[in-house]
């Protein structure tokens, strides 16, 4: 295979200044750089698209107006209804981010735009964080889902705790209790008869009104609420705190410590709370929605710095912005994963409370699966609502902790949100092992009351049990990510999916791409090279592939020896070198021209033979005395064939194909005269022509006859002369000195030709000692004119 080297820029010192600057140069650069991956393209493209709706902004309206819009912000109008109110009682959703850069200051009102912005997202995610807390505390939900869910409890009970039911249930109870006393087994009848009464006597006053322990106003789940409140508030040093007036706090704690305070920071560099006028000036201007009267009041409140941040906005506030932006997911993903926690204990508690139904109607007073399926959702409906205590308790301290930190931080500064983060992280990994701990005493306590019942000895629990059996986990949000994840790899991997979207992995990232390549591979394996592969670098192999495997079948084709033969092989072989082509590929070229072949092709034999013939012949080329290749190489070639012609099978033809063709080689590279139809003297016996022609004992003998021989020479008068030389070596130069180039061109081509058709002889007939005898002695006469004139400039082949 011909190897594609590529050269290496000059790596000097000076050659990066050797670089073309010119602008379109320099375009064509910035457009590279920007195409290679496509996070750059994204990112250009953003980039490109603020400045120029900067540039529309400032054309459009001119620099004051686009100053001016850069610093007005607005109320959120679309979170108003939230009601989110900070301790001075101004409403979130009316917050501002006051910025008055001046008349000619682009560049501020640039960063004004960037800070609207931002501050825009920044307060829809807290707004939306508090909300959703706020709304999972006060227990507004459980109004929305009480109705409903009562209605359906109440349709259970009036369908399923009927007379018939009950009597139904407890004969089938009392024939277990039967048949453990007629097994000798009173203690566990004794068990039964207890859960049968226990059954009776509890069901009768749940059945009455089921979800009344679960939803009502001093439920379970309120009263859940209430303790992990005052908990919480207890830890935080409340020694008597009321649950109802914390959570009402909840609201304004969490608002000035994540909306109000770093407001002030982000805008003024300050919590300007901290003087009085100050503090009414920030309210007073926010309630108004007057950014020029918040800078008014800044300066009345002797705060220079503040309404310097104001008229001086700049890229240190979109920074600190950022920051506020991050912590602020942060506190938005954690209060959402906290509330949906809170809310699917609440909702198991009360599926729970529905199912039980069933056992309380009926299933509770039958022995095995009914009865533990009551027992289940028995202690599933405590455990959850159990579960809200330490939910809440988990929730308040949360809030009330970070609240005791913002108050004691020095100036309730930026780091505080740091350290809230930090709090925030370790808070997910906590809540998440407490919600598993909880789910999993649930299970163990299940298990350990239907062992009693059962009467069989107490499960032992080994390691953590989480309870994963349990519908709260089953409803977590980790777990259903999971299965959600589980269920998508099981839809990747699915062959429906494959025969649906035609390709492999369909949901995985740059599938398409991996079809098309494998796509392509397998094209290019059938010798198919598509015109978009062919720039690629397999592309180009394949193609230099099927070039090769071309020229090997084009070997086959040569009349005088058509088919596959060692003479074809040797062919082959030497095609594809041609091509630049090493001769293992070449070996390779034939088998596969081999395989494709419906006659067989080639055999492994003659392949393998074909190649090391050209290797050995290459290799003795290396060590010939002949100054010209082509001479060097058929010399070799044929020296191989005179050692090996004993060899009658493949081994022997492959090294006699080898000889032919390299001497064929040698008579194609061979200039001929340019007068083919001139007299040269072959049968002139005292010419040069003659001389060289005949066969010489030695070289010695062979200088004795040429340098003595006569050479034509042609007068200003048109008159051939026959003069001679002066015998010897410098006799012999000097003669093909004199000779003109026809003549030395007709010797070199004679000596070519006499030895391909001896070659071809030798070929034709391995086993006739005479035919290689005279195929050595052309070659000799070929190697003696090489030995002479290698050197001078009046050589036979090339001149």
């Amino acid at each position: 295979m011909q190897l594609l080297i590529k050269r290496e820029p000059d790596s000097s010192p000076n050659s990066a200044w050797d670089m073309d600057w010119s602008l379109r140069a320099v375009l064509e650069r910035c457009r590279d750089w920007t195409r290679a991956t496509r996070r750059r393209h994204v990112t250009v493209r953003l980039l490109i698209s603020l400045l120029l709706l900067l540039a529309a902004t400032i054309i459009t309206s001119g620099a004051a107006d686009a100053v001016a819009l850069a610093a007005s912000t607005s109320t959120i109008d679309g979170l108003s209804w939230t009601g989110i109110k900070d301790s001075s009682g101004v409403p979130l959703s009316s917050y501002i981010f006051a910025t008055q850069p001046s008349l000619f200051n682009v560049k501020g009102g640039g960063v004004s735009i960037i800070l609207g912005f931002l501050f825009a997202i920044f307060m829809v995610l807290v707004i939306g964080a508090i909300w959703i807390a706020l709304f999972v505390a006060d227990f507004g939900w459980l109004n929305w889902l009480g109705k409903p869910f009562i209605a359906v409890a109440d349709g259970l009970t009036n369908t399923l705790a009927t007379p018939l039911m009950l009597v139904v249930a407890v004969t089938i109870g009392g024939v277990f209790v039967a048949v453990f006393i007629l097994r000798g087994n009173p203690a566990k009848a004794v068990v039964q008869v207890t859960a049968m009464f226990f059954v009776a006597l509890s069901g009768a006053a749940y059945l009455a009104n089921p979800m009344a322990d679960v939803l009502s106003s001093h439920g379970l789940l309120a009263q859940g609420r209430d303790v992990g409140i005052a908990v919480a508030a207890g830890l935080n040093g409340q020694s008597n705190p009321n649950p109802k007036s914390i959570v009402d706090g909840f609201g304004t704690t969490l608002a000035d410590n994540f909306g109000r305070h770093p407001v002030q920071v982000w805008n003024l560099g300050q919590v300007v709370d901290d003087s009085p006028s100050c503090r009414a000036a920030w309210t007073s201007a926010v309630l108004a929605g007057s950014e020029s009267q918040l800078a008014d009041g800044m300066r009345l409140c002797g705060n220079s710095a503040a309404r310097g941040r104001i008229e001086n906005p700049t890229f240190g506030q979109v920074g600190t912005g950022l920051v506020l932006l991050i912590f602020g997911t942060i506190l938005l993903v954690f209060l959402a994963y906290l509330s949906i926690k809170i809310f699917l204990a609440a909702l198991s508690s009360v599926f729970h409370a529905i199912l039980a139904i069933f056992g309380f109607a009926a299933g509770g007073f039958i022995y095995g699966p009914t009865q533990a399926f009551l027992v289940r959702n028995v202690v599933g409906m405590f455990a959850d609502a159990s579960s809200m205590v330490f939910l809440f308790a988990f929730e308040g301290g949360y809030i009330l902790v970070l609240d005791s930190i913002f108050r004691s931080a020095p100036e309730s500064g930026i780091a505080v949100m740091f350290v809230g983060g930090i709090v925030l992280i370790a808070g997910f990994v906590l809540l998440r092992r407490l919600d598993l701990n909880l789910i999993g005493g649930e299970s163990r306590i299940s298990e350990k009351i239907r062992a009693i019942l059962e009467g069989r000895p107490m499960p032992t629990f080994v390691g953590d049990t989480t309870g994963h059996g349990t519908l709260r986990y089953a409803l977590s949000p980790g777990h259903a990510i999971g299965r959600s994840l589980s269920l998508l790899a099981d839809i990747n991997g699915n062959p429906a999916s494959s025969w649906l979207f035609r390709r492999q992995n369909p949901l995985m990232y740059y599938s398409k791409s991996l079809q098309d390549m494998n796509y392509l591979s397998y094209q290019m394996l059938l010798g198919e090279v598509p015109d978009r592969a062919i720039s690629g670098f397999p592309g180009r192999n394949i193609a230099v592939a099927r070039a090769h495997d071309n020229a090997a079948l084009a070997a086959t084709e040569i009349p005088e020896f058509p088919g596959f033969n060692a003479r074809s092989a040797a062919v082959a072989v030497t095609r594809v070198r041609d091509l630049g082509g090493s001769v293992a590929e070449a070996m390779s070229a034939m088998s596969a021209v081999s395989a494709r072949s419906p006659t067989g092709g080639w055999t492994s034999d003659q392949i393998r033979r074909a190649g090391r013939a050209a290797i050995q012949t290459a290799s003795g080329a290396e060590d010939n005395p002949a100054m010209y290749a082509p001479l060097a190489q058929a010399a070799a070639a044929l020296d191989l064939a005179g050692r090996n012609g004993h060899l009658t099978d493949a081994r022997g033809d492959a090294y006699r194909a080898r000889a032919a063709e390299e001497a064929g080689l040698f008579r194609r590279r061979t200039r001929p005269p340019s007068d083919l139809q001139r007299d040269y003297g072959d049968e002139d016996e005292g010419s040069l022509v003659h001389a060289v022609m005949q066969n010489h004992a030695t070289y010695e003998d062979f200088l004795s006859a040429v340098g003595s021989a006569y050479v034509h020479k042609v007068d200003a008068h048109g008159n051939v002369n026959r003069v001679p030389g002066s015998g010897g070596r410098a006799g012999a130069i000097e003669n093909f000195a004199k000779a003109d180039e026809d003549t030395r061109l007709y010797i070199g081509n004679r000596l070519a030709l006499d030895m391909e058709l001896h070659a071809n002889n030798v070929m034709a007939n391995p086993n006739d000692p005479a035919v290689l005898r005279a195929a050595m002695q052309v070659k000799s006469r070929a190697m003696n004119v090489d030995r002479l004139l290698s050197g001078t400039n009046i050589g036979p082949w090339t001149n």
